[in-house]
């Protein structure tokens, strides 16, 4: 069966949530059993030693072995019986018949019947049951039906009028939707599909594609809602746009944060984004409350005539913003870092991880870029509200020289502008660093260089290093190298690495995902053990002298 060791409870939801007791499960569909089960033995074997996966079992959907009791309806005849007949005496004798009820109490119980275990322990003696005649006679049943064993399905599956056959795979890695792509592909190109036959990933991906459908909807929904009960609060639809701004720059420590932490998109980083995304609107309509106060109070003072005076209501209104909210993001990044510092084992941890952390990346460059890029919005916007020629006795009383005004208003667009420029290099960025996939950068995160274990084997030195020695239960950036004696690298082929723990009655396995470094012989290899104790390395190779492989105990830290 499927090696997965998780907790009852979890076991428990697992099945009644996706029907799987795995976190991924493949759905083989198909005309006949017997195919189904061939096309389920050979995504088995193809997965078995696919990255990141710790176990692949495809449930044998033949090849039960059962009792048949097959009737002879003319030698039954001749004594007077029908099939049902002989089928009840089968079902009382071997099966058990609930003959009647006890009461005891408020308590109550079936009374069955059946033949004792040394009458129906083996084929021989079930050959002697007997049964009665309408004539009185007792005939043993051998001479009114053929008995003999048959194989045939443990269990039939069906689905959407389709026979049915289950895969169970189990996997390392917590990008599921990744996994399936290349696991997919992976099976594309090793299984052969005959004509009927499909296949269907289930277990909780097909509950992650439910969860994108419904997000397709929820997201622009709620964005909506949030344009909406902006608009209703500015009555501007410009003033609207402004505030929004706010969310793209949010968007930039956001997914940068997640980069960092190894985070693949999942709903619980989509619920963390929606948060940001409605705390953005809430900061930017301060934000643009301070500018506006800035620019009434200038405009009722009669000082709102010159681009100058824009610039000093916007930098008052500035100023007097960057206390709440500094206040704001020290609030909300104090209250969500204990979030952040709580174990990876406990109950919920993982899921409240990926919701806290677009939160507090977003609100860190948010408030940077708001206070920056903010004000040059703004003034942006209110320069066209601006007089086109200053007052005449404006222009006498205070002499201005209109190269230096136009000098610095030029300079201060142009540092806004570059500005705006700087934060879309960051947006793409940081949108084209994931979507080239976390999993090509992890191996560059570390530079290791102190050696975990250091094997010698058939002419061949194997090194592990890690940046302090150990391996950790989190994730470790490791190094292997291969070298003769002599120090001078080697090349080797088809690397393999897993992390073993042998425990009374399981066994725990963690995948390695191996990336070949520039350097001859010198592999990169990102590793997460799942617990920490003492563990054994299984490394697995093609060197000079042809396979080989080695096996290196290690204990895993905290």
């Amino acid at each position: 069966m499927a090696q997965i060791f998780w907790m009852p409870i979890q076991t428990r939801t697992e099945m009644l949530t996706t029907g799987f007791r795995s976190v991924l499960g493949i759905k083989v569909f198909g005309p006949d059993l017997k195919g189904i089960e061939n096309v389920a033995v050979q995504i088995e074997q193809a997965l078995s030693d696919f990255p990141n996966t710790r176990s692949a079992f495809a449930e044998r959907t033949t090849g039960g072995y059962f009792l048949d009791f097959s009737v002879n309806r003319e030698a039954a005849a001749r004594y007077g019986l029908q099939v049902q007949d002989v089928n009840q005496i089968v079902e009382s004798a071997i099966g058990g018949n609930t003959i009647a009820m006890t009461v005891e109490g408020r308590e109550r119980y079936p009374i069955s019947v059946r033949y004792a275990r040394d009458f129906r322990s083996d084929l021989e003696k079930l050959r002697r049951v007997l049964v009665p005649t309408p004539t009185g006679a007792q005939v043993p049943i051998s001479l009114l039906a053929d008995i003999g064993y048959r194989t045939g399905p443990p269990s039939i599956r069906e689905e959407n009028a389709q026979l049915v056959g289950y895969v169970f795979v189990d996997i390392t890695s917590s990008d599921i939707d990744g996994y399936v792509r290349a696991a997919s592909q992976e099976i594309s190109q090793k299984v052969h599909f005959p004509q009927g036959y499909y296949i269907q990933w289930a277990g909780q991906f097909e509950y992650l594609k439910a969860a994108e459908g419904r997000l397709a909807i929820l997201v622009p929904f709620t964005l909506l809602i949030i344009f909406f009960l902006i608009y209703l609060n500015t009555r501007s639809v410009i003033k609207t746009f402004i505030v929004l701004l706010s969310v793209p720059f949010s968007l930039v420590g956001a997914f940068w944060l997640l980069f960092l932490l190894h985070y693949n998109m999942s709903v619980a980083v989509w619920v963390g984004l929606i948060a940001l995304a409605g705390l953005d609107a809430e900061t930017g309509v301060v934000m643009l409350l301070y500018l506006d106060h800035a620019w009434e109070k200038f405009k009722a003072q009669g000082r709102m005539n010159r681009i100058e005076d824009l610039y000093a209501a916007v930098i008052e209104g500035a100023v007097q913003r960057i206390r709440p909210k500094i206040m704001t993001v020290c609030a909300i990044i104090f209250g969500l870092l204990p979030i952040m510092w709580s174990p990876v084992y406990q109950a919920g941890a993982d899921v409240m991880k990926r919701i806290a952390t677009p939160m507090i990346g977003g609100v860190i460059t948010s408030a940077i870029l708001n206070l920056l890029i903010y004000p040059v919005i703004y003034v942006i916007w209110r320069k066209r509200s601006l007089p086109s020629e200053p007052p005449s006795g404006l222009l006498r009383d205070q002499p201005v020289s209109e190269p230096a005004v136009a000098s610095g208003a030029r300079r201060r667009i142009l540092a806004g502008s570059a500005a705006l420029l700087l934060v879309g290099i960051v947006i793409a960025a940081a949108y084209f660093s994931w979507s080239s996939g976390i999993g090509n950068s992890i191996f560059k995160s570390a530079d290791p260089k102190m050696p975990v274990a250091k094997v010698t084997q058939d002419g061949v030195t194997v090194s592990i290093l890690s940046s302090d020695g150990e391996i950790h239960a989190k994730d470790n950036a490791l190094q292997i190298k291969f070298q003769d004696p002599g120090g001078h690298p080697i090349d080797a082929e088809n690397v393999k690495l897993e992390l073993n723990m042998n425990m009374p009655g399981m066994v725990m396995h963690s995948g390695a995902k191996l990336k070949k470094d520039d350097k001859i012989g010198d592999y990169r290899a990102h590793l997460t053990p799942d617990m920490a104790g003492d563990w054994s390395v299984d490394l697995s190779y093609q060197g000079p002298q042809g396979p080989a492989k080695l096996t290196v105990p290690v204990n895993v830290k905290q």
